[in-house]
């Protein structure tokens, strides 16, 4: 009798099948079909990250890049394999791994724009605390009990602000003028690090170059190119991105380069693909850039600490799948890199993250669920990416209710997960009632995202 993880593979087998290149691949790899983590990383990771690399490599080649720089962390497994195809295909482009961070970028730019500044430590985001917004601004434990104690507040200081209050959070900052100077002092100070570090890694050379990331609102490259201007780089700065959901005001859409989905468009590959569970799967074995220390003239990059148990996970599905890139450079060979069908793979990978990402199994929302996760600048306070909810607080994520709560049309509260669809099949109550609520709560809010990007387009042209 077929067990639950054999019918899994089985799936996932059926959806490979359409592209026989990974199929074979792997087919070849001979994974036990019970561990879990190794099934998602050959047959879905695996695919997912050589597609993209290839595009992204076919994509500098044509246009005559020659350097690429893969920001941290969520690049780390993208240098690795454009590493490996760089040298198996000799294409005349340095890889480079650059470790930033949007805390380590915006902290040193914060003194240049106080606005631009208040909007980013009062950002939404998965339970946000009045804490959390004061440590987006880089303060110290002594200093954010010092504003506590000087704001009008109502709120605990750990405790969830909710989403339709952060404009007034927002208005007290602006008025408070010891958070202010605090929150310039740490920026200036941070500034003479994050220079020194982006000159020394060649961001200010005159060489064709882009950076590559996972993309979702283009904030990282217009503050790195905020950055780079104001140390005096002059041409534009262009990035490669796995996606986008929206594009940071007034920027240029050409100089974003998407391979799954753009801002515009691709409304059915938003909806069915999470973006937090891609940061977790696809991520570094070291902690988040914190900022830069002169050590004898070099400039080395300060991490957050990461647990030993990620790490070790984090390890083990970066041997499957750089397996698997090693074999597919090889089932390419060295002169079918201009023929590698990257695009035409693409609706097959759309089908595997769908499944694992919109549908998992049981066994994958548990291994893959309780990873650590923080959508926040900083690190701390990390929940599974898919949080063990109850079920009265899975239907509070329901389309309607979710909406009057955000709108503040009504009281309370809601608890998210960064995987909601894991944390469902955690629960394993009324589940294709919570997944169907699910997926009309993304048709609603990517229509919206798309419409608003394509009235923004028009009003600025």
């Amino acid at each position: 009798m077929e067990s639950g993880q054999d019918d899994r593979v089985r799936k996932y087998q059926e959806c490979l099948l359409k592209s026989p290149r990974m199929y074979r691949i792997v087919d070849s790899m001979q994974v036990p079909a019970e561990d879990v983590a190794a099934v998602v990383s050959s047959h879905v990771l695996g695919p997912a990250l050589g597609g993209f690399v290839l595009w992204i490599l076919q994509e500098a080649v044509k246009s005559g890049k020659r350097r690429l720089y893969f920001l941290a962390r969520d690049g780390y497994l993208m240098y690795r394999a454009a590493l490996i195809f760089c040298e198996k295909f000799r294409l005349p482009i340095e890889c480079r791994y650059v470790s930033v961070s949007r805390y380590s970028i915006r902290i040193p730019m914060f003194h240049l724009n106080l606005d631009a500044a208040l909007g980013y430590v009062c950002r939404g985001g998965i339970d946000v605390t009045l804490e959390k917004v004061l440590s987006r601004a880089g303060l110290t434990q002594e200093e954010r009990e010092k504003v506590l104690a000087s704001l009008d507040r109502t709120l605990e200081p750990n405790a969830v602000i909710p989403f339709a209050k952060l404009p007034e959070i927002r208005r007290q900052l602006g008025k408070c003028r010891i958070f202010q100077n605090y929150m310039m002092k740490h920026s200036k100070d941070a500034m003479p690090g994050l220079a020194g570090y982006l000159r020394q890694e060649g961001m200010l050379e005159d060489i064709p170059d882009a950076i590559v990331d996972s993309g979702w609102t283009g904030s990282m490259q217009k503050l790195l190119g905020d950055a780079l201007s104001q140390l005096g780089r002059t041409r534009e700065l262009e990035g490669y991105y796995w996606g986008l959901y929206e594009l940071p005001p007034k920027e240029r859409l050409p100089a974003y380069h998407c391979y799954f989905f753009d801002p515009g468009r691709h409304l059915q590959e938003k909806v069915y693909f999470n973006n937090c569970l891609f940061e977790a799967v696809y991520s570094a074995p070291h902690g988040m850039t914190l900022g830069y220390r002169n050590e004898g003239g070099q400039y080395v990059p300060l991490y957050g600490t990461a647990g030993e148990g990620r790490n070790e996970f984090v390890k083990g599905i970066e041997r499957v799948v750089m397996e698997y890139i090693h074999r597919l450079a090889e089932e390419i060979g060295e002169r079918g890199f201009e023929r590698a069908a990257c695009l035409e793979d693409k609706e097959t990978i759309r089908q595997l993250l769908k499944r694992f990402m919109g549908e998992p199994s049981r066994a994958e929302a548990e291994v893959f669920g309780s990873l650590p996760f923080s959508d926040d600048v900083l690190e701390g306070g990390e929940q599974p990416v898919a949080a063990l909810l109850t079920e009265r607080e899975l239907t509070a994520n329901h389309l309607l209710h979710k909406l009057l709560v955000m709108s503040g049309r009504r009281d309370g509260s809601i608890r998210e997960s960064a995987w909601y669809e894991g944390s469902v099949v955690r629960c394993g109550r009324h589940v294709r009632r919570h997944l169907r609520q699910h997926v009309l709560y993304q048709y609603l809010r990517y229509i919206r995202k798309m419409f608003a990007f394509q009235r923004d387009r028009r009003e600025h042209k």
